[in-house]
């Protein structure tokens, strides 16, 4: 920004010139002096435009029952997805910061590990020179005796390079709740926040991976609403707790992403986010899930909720990361070796921190 007094003694040293190249000069130059010396001032005092200096691609992956390859749907079931297609399709998408759905843990692993995970990230060194961290988010407590699939699948957690992030703090558990709402578990898999920052004096951003109540209803198949009515209901306890969030970390800029598995427009949970200040990238609810053949479409699920007034996401756009060309067989194999969600992302500008 040039300064206003700078900008006076440029206008001065114009005049100074003229006096001497004459009088009539001297005197068409007073006459104008006063409104380009306004113009002068009001260049000097505008506000400077806020310069982003960094694009950071966020991304959310439901990598199908990793860990559990016994509980894939067809034809993904029994196949082992391989460390290396799951590392180069990361890769492929370009992302840095990754919130992760579905992953399994290991058996007395403390804190939290994923050997499927690991071997993926150690992929991606050895074949991208990419460095990465994680951390995974425990789920509701169960009872003694439940299956150990129920207990150590489907894992909610937030990667990062690490060249590229640093995380703040400690990963902070948002108190919606576990209570049983239409008899069944409430936020199962949690809503755990981690702070990620991108450098000394940038932008510092707040990631909530989630992944709510699917469509499945083995409660009350009288309900077709009953679904719906629980992640409602899940969504109303966290926005009712985004005051005890935003304490937490001191920071306004949130990115709310995941599986949301909501079923938009019937869904009344998009709009409740948005009336708590969330913009949803997927609003047009573009398909995120791997369907192929006649009957069958792609579900809108796979979602990114930004903080609307925040100028690091006014441009966010969120891209879902389909197969090539989209063929059945194309579609077929990804869900069989991947998973039965796409991948998706969005470039969120990293400048110098603002809250």
């Amino acid at each position: 920004m040039v300064s206003s007094s700078a900008c006076l003694i440029l206008w001065q040293s114009c005049l100074f010139r003229f006096e001497f190249e004459g009088n009539w000069k001297q005197r068409l130059v007073k006459n104008i002096s006063a409104c380009v010396l306004t113009a002068f001032m009001a260049l000097a005092t505008m506000p400077a435009k806020e310069a982003f200096s960094q694009q950071i691609v966020v991304g959310a992956w439901n990598i199908e029952w990793l860990g559990f390859a016994d509980k894939r749907g067809k034809p993904g079931k029994d196949v082992v997805q391989s460390p290396k297609d799951l590392s180069d399709y990361i890769a492929q998408c370009k992302v840095d910061v990754l919130a992760l759905e579905e992953i399994g843990v290991d058996e007395n692993s403390e804190p939290f590990r994923s050997k499927p995970l690991d071997q993926v990230f150690a992929q991606l060194k050895e074949n991208h020179n990419q460095t990465w961290q994680y951390v995974l988010f425990p789920k509701a407590n169960y009872a003694e005796g439940t299956e150990d699939f129920i207990v150590r699948g489907q894992h909610t957690g937030l990667a990062w390079c690490t060249s590229k992030a640093t995380m703040v703090g400690e990963p902070f558990r948002v108190p919606v709740g576990e209570n049983e709402t239409y008899g069944i578990k409430f936020w199962e898999r949690g809503a755990n926040a981690v702070k990620l920052s991108f450098g000394s004096g940038k932008s510092d951003v707040v990631f909530v991976p989630i992944h709510l109540k699917s469509n499945r209803n083995d409660v009350d198949k009288s309900d077709k609403k009953f679904t719906e009515k629980q992640r409602l209901a899940e969504v109303e306890a966290f926005v009712a707790n985004l005051p005890s969030l935003k304490e937490q970390f001191k920071d306004d800029d949130i990115v709310i992403l995941g599986d949301s598995n909501f079923l938009a427009p019937e869904d009344g949970s998009p709009k409740v986010l948005a009336e708590a200040g969330f913009t949803d990238l997927n609003s047009q609810d573009v398909g995120t899930t791997a369907a192929w053949g006649q009957g069958y479409s792609s579900a809108p699920f796979d979602r990114i909720f930004v903080a609307s007034q925040q100028p690091e996401f006014a441009k966010s756009s969120q891209t879902v990361h389909k197969t090539k060309n989209g063929t059945d067989n194309e579609i077929r194999d990804y869900k069989k070796r991947f998973s039965d969600h796409y991948l998706i992302s969005c470039v969120i500008e990293i400048g110098n921190d603002d809250d």
